[in-house]
């Protein structure tokens, strides 16, 4: 009888334990760094744009050295479909450095702010 009054106490005990522990604290977003990563990208994407454009303002000013009918309309084809790449790019590269009418960078630190905002409970009134 006593070991198993013991066992019982042991369990309750147990479970009483396991009740009061609180639950590890959540991992903090990864939210800023996520951010980041999307400014590095999008510089990277408007330096390539930047690099597509200069060679295809070269290919460009290459056509009216082309004496072959053939050779320049393969050309000309050429620079119209890159010509709709780089303006495509482009607009995609504004797009995301304008996201939703603030930068890039504004709006990582507005993210940033919210995340302080939350991480301080309000104020309590005794």
């Amino acid at each position: 009888m006593k070991f198993v009054s013991l066992l019982l106490a042991v369990c309750l005990l147990g479970a009483c334990l396991w009740a009061q522990t609180t639950p590890p604290p959540s991992q903090p977003p990864m939210q800023h760094d996520h951010m980041m990563a999307m400014h590095h990208q999008m510089m990277q994407m408007q330096d390539q744009v930047k690099k597509m454009r200069a060679t295809l303002d070269k290919m460009r000013a290459n056509l009216d050295k082309i004496t072959d009918p053939v050779l320049k309309q393969q050309a000309q084809d050429n620079v119209d479909l890159w010509e709709q790449m780089v303006e495509h790019m482009e607009g995609m590269s504004r797009m995301m450095s304008g996201h939703s009418g603030m930068g890039m960078m504004d709006h990582m630190h507005g993210m940033q702010g919210m995340q302080k905002n939350q991480a301080t409970p309000p104020p309590t009134n005794p």
